[in-house]
């Protein structure tokens, strides 16, 4: 599940889940004093500080940028990329690295010490401004603005959390009255599965294990060209959690080329899709997307299909 990012959603910067936000930040005190803090900022007037008091202020502004962004920031952010910029599928995301809170403080204190002569021609002319229009104390104004910003913001993720927590309750409670449909699996699709399940890549010796327990969604309703699984929930699990495994089954039919791609999700089998591969199988084919997918009625044989492995470069 997929949400806007915001200071307290986890994606997409992170990709596939919901993840709830730091505990410090979800707090109302965490909100007083955030906005306390900024706003007393705001009260400090830059220009006539001396060379010391400037840089005085300088690093506690930094500092306390720092300290904000990683208390908001939730744990096992991770940064990435869209997959189709790797060759892989469209809408899905690619984790690229694990940011950690200490380096996003770090990072946004380097770059607030880095903005500080802009941003503090900015503040003056602002100051400036207001002060031309007949603002009396803008400091306090600007305090108060940031107060009001920083609250607003809060509140506004607050709500977008709760919406948030809502949509993920409700899809696991769908996800649970779905368990009663479970029946044996499909063999035809656990012999492609258990096919896709190639020795040396990272996670298949867990992936095997819950192979053995596999079971499919709605298998009394026949064949369908995406397969729903679950597994025991004490078998093992991989990581990444949530990701496209990077073994996938290419077959032909007639002029149109299909691609069998597994999604995992919570570490777990979740499901196997069968789709028209993105290459056409012959310059100039003019396939029919609808009509190529319709006219499967199985699975295809496991001496069909072509595997192909993910690597940096696009599929080889």
């Amino acid at each position: 599940m997929t949400e806007s990012f915001g200071w307290f959603a986890d994606a997409p910067l992170s990709g596939q889940t919901f993840a709830p936000p730091p505990p410090l930040a979800a707090r109302p005190l965490f909100a007083v004093a955030s906005a306390a803090a900024f706003g007393g900022l705001s009260l400090v007037e830059p220009r006539p500080l001396g060379s010391g008091a400037r840089a005085a202020y300088r690093i506690t502004t930094a500092a306390l940028t720092g300290a904000y962004t990683a208390a908001i920031l939730p744990a096992g952010t991770t940064a990435g990329m869209p997959a189709r910029y790797m060759g892989g599928p469209r809408g899905q995301f690619v984790p690229l690295c694990s940011i950690g809170r200490g380096s996003a403080a770090l990072a946004a204190g380097g770059l607030m010490l880095g903005l500080a002569d802009p941003l503090e021609a900015l503040d003056a002319r602002i100051t400036g401004w207001l002060t031309e229009h007949g603002v009396r104390n803008p400091r306090w104004w600007m305090a108060g603005v940031g107060v009001a910003v920083v609250a607003a913001g809060w509140a506004a993720d607050r709500a977008e959390l709760r919406s948030l927590q809502s949509s993920h309750e409700e899809a696991r409670q769908a996800l649970e009255n779905t368990d009663e449909n479970l029946g044996l699996a499909d063999p035809a699709m656990t012999a492609v599965l258990d096919a896709l399940l190639q020795p040396g890549v990272t996670g298949v010796e867990a992936l095997r294990v819950q192979l053995d327990s596999v079971q499919q969604r709605d298998a009394e309703a026949g064949f369908m060209t995406d397969a729903y699984l679950a597994v025991g929930e004490e078998t093992p699990r991989i990581a990444p959690r949530t990701q496209v495994w990077p073994v996938k089954a290419r077959f032909q039919r007639g002029e149109a080329a299909f691609e069998i791609e597994l999604q995992i999700h919570e570490g777990r089998l979740e499901s196997l899709a069968i789709m028209l591969a993105e290459e056409p199988s012959s310059p100039g084919s003019e396939v029919d997307q609808d009509e190529a997918i319709n006219s499967l009625t199985a699975w295809p044989a496991v001496e069909e299909l072509d595997l192909v492995t993910e690597t940096a470069d696009p599929l080889t």
